[in-house]
């Protein structure tokens, strides 16, 4: 069993969209990812090339977005970051795939990671 931590750069982004009013079902949208993950299931793909200095392995996966109905390849992308000998896995940001400007480079997410998870 994994501890799922969400990072207060995770909470903010899910607020951010609540604000939005278009996405009022996201928490129940993210449910079924953070059961897998709690269960030890690492879901969605690995992001490769990030220049990491700490041991651990940085996911995103894809998510449905249930008041769009427009299904997971429109949907949420949640990235995570795995640190397997801790069993810790932290909730780092999410973004709405419409939500072109919320994107996060590269080095957005290694600053995550080094901000939470180091």
């Amino acid at each position: 069993m994994y501890t799922v931590i969400p990072t207060r750069q995770f909470e903010e982004d899910v607020e951010y969209y609540i604000r939005k009013k278009k996405y009022l079902h996201i928490r129940q949208d993210i449910k079924a990812i953070t059961d897998e993950l709690e269960a030890g299931n690492l879901v969605g793909m690995e992001i490769p090339n990030l220049k990491l200095e700490v041991s651990g392995h940085t996911y995103k996966v894809r998510s449905a977005n249930t008041d769009t109905r427009a299904g997971q390849s429109n949907g949420y992308r949640v990235i995570y970051y795995v640190i397997r000998d801790d069993l810790e896995i932290y909730l780092l940001t999410i973004y709405s795939k419409k939500d072109d400007n919320r994107i996060p480079s590269n080095q957005e997410i290694i600053d995550l990671v080094n901000t939470y998870c180091v």
